[in-house]
């Protein structure tokens, strides 16, 4: 598939590159599985036409992966000697000229030889002029901030780059999907409500065609696992022996119990002992939000962040069982029922973040989210601080919407935020039975988004 977008990670990576011509520059980058990681460097390895090394660290015995190790080396070089250890590999990689070193999940040295973690900090402080790239990546972030991240860790402070590699934006997903065959507005806000800005799943558009969204779905459960046990995998790693109480509270999220003592609840733990997990969640892996209300408003909710594990545990981990079993009937079934709720609820997100593309555009705002208070909910409100202006904002998943009714509702509701600014109002939905002023269509704005170019996505580095 085409590489989209990371023009911004691209720059930064060359600049790294550029520094490197006098030193010894780490670059570490680090996000979900399926983001693109490996991808990003690569391309821009090969882009710039460097000589370079790629290791990629499987979990098995050492000996085995500098076996591996070495059969890169002589690929790419001619030759490569036998290791006995991991130190001596890195010795070998003092004496070698290339321009760049990449490894691959090196968070799996904590399965493989925790030590190779040290060895590598003695090799990065004894070669600190050395000039070279060398660019680490991992998937699970938990595993990588016990590496990097914290005080006593063993590499804590050596890179010079680091980069947490965040989804692709609406825009840039749009775009892959027109290329891949998808031209219809609803479907790609269908499709970005279900995979996110993670690149991978959409390669299941090549593999089927370009379906449409729950077509798409049926075909991957049943020909293939890798969206069935893609929940799980993306877990089973990252939480170790803590897996079965994170498990539990993400299944929570999944079903409503969003407040603290709901999901303590659920899960049966008292309110002081999960929240330990619950900022474990949020703040260490990224996988939830709390949210509050965006104007006046103390309490809070948790909810999966990720667009695919929301998806995964609200329709997919119920019927494991039976799919794992080749029974398919009852998950299509609940997916054909239960889908154009789930995607109701969803589908709030997704225009706050196609919103976000169109900051400045459609509307000017300095912070959006959900607002709602004892007896009334509001989907978003758009806050221009400056401006001393707000829009309260309906997103509706629905045909055939009255526009002005709905629109006299919301103003109704927002009569409960305190607000001393501008009032302004917007409803989007994917049609209207009756026009208004203040509506605007599902099609009318993807057709806003696409007609902009692409921006790069917003990273945070440090170099």
């Amino acid at each position: 598939m085409k590489f989209y977008n990371r023009k911004e990670e691209m720059d930064a990576l060359g600049k790294a590159l550029a520094l490197s011509k006098s030193k010894l520059v780490l670059v570490t980058v680090t996000g979900r599985r399926r983001i693109g990681k490996t991808r990003l460097v690569r391309e821009f390895l090969s882009s710039r036409r460097l000589r370079y090394l790629d290791f990629f660290f499987s979990v098995k015995s050492e000996r085995l992966l500098l076996d591996d190790f070495s059969r890169e080396i002589e690929l790419k070089l001619g030759y490569s000697p036998k290791f006995e250890n991991f130190r001596d590999f890195l010795r070998y990689l003092e004496r070698i000229n290339v321009d760049a070193i990449f490894f691959d999940e090196f968070q799996n040295v904590l399965r493989i030889n925790p030590s190779m973690a040290s060895d590598l900090q003695a090799f990065i402080d004894r070669n600190s002029d050395l000039p070279l790239l060398l660019i680490i990546s991992g998937s699970y972030l938990g595993m990588m901030k016990r590496l990097f991240a914290q005080r006593k860790a063993p590499l804590y402070g050596r890179s010079t780059l680091f980069m947490e590699l965040g989804p692709l934006r609406p825009s840039a997903v749009f775009q892959m999907l027109s290329d891949l065959g998808v031209e219809d507005p609803q479907e790609k806000i269908v499709f970005y409500g279900l995979f996110g800005g993670v690149p991978k799943y959409y390669e299941l558009l090549e593999l089927f065609g370009p379906e449409p969204p729950l077509e798409l779905i049926t075909d991957a459960v049943r020909y293939s696992s890798f969206i069935t046990s893609e929940g799980e995998g993306l877990l089973l790693d990252e939480f170790g022996k803590a897996y079965k109480t994170y498990y539990s509270i993400l299944k929570a999220l999944s079903i409503g119990k969003n407040r603290l003592v709901e999901i303590a609840n659920a899960v049966g733990m008292k309110p002081g002992s999960i929240s330990k997990y619950l900022d474990a969640l949020e703040n260490y892996y990224g996988l939830i939000s709390r949210e509050e209300p965006v104007l006046n408003g103390k309490r809070s909710r948790y909810v999966i962040k990720d667009y695919f594990l929301n998806f995964w545990f609200s329709m997919i981990e119920p019927w494991k069982a039976a799919i794992d079993s080749s029974d398919y009937g009852p998950f299509f079934r609940t997916l054909k029922a239960d889908f154009p709720g789930y995607f109701g609820r969803v589908f709030e997100r997704v225009v706050s973040d196609i919103l976000r593309d169109l900051n400045g555009k459609l509307l000017t705002f300095d912070l959006i989210g959900p607002q709602w208070g004892r007896n009334y909910e509001i989907d978003l409100v758009a806050v221009n601080m400056k401006g001393k202006e707000a829009t309260f904002i309906e997103a509706k998943w629905k045909d055939n919407v009255d526009g002005p009714r709905e629109i006299g509702r919301l103003i109704a509701k927002s009569q409960n935020v305190p607000w001393n600014g501008e009032r302004k109002y917007l409803l989007i939905a994917k049609g209207f039975r009756v026009d208004c002023n203040d509506c605007l269509t599902v099609e009318e704005l993807v057709s806003l988004l696409e007609s902009l170019k692409y921006s790069p996505d917003n990273i945070q580095t440090e170099i």
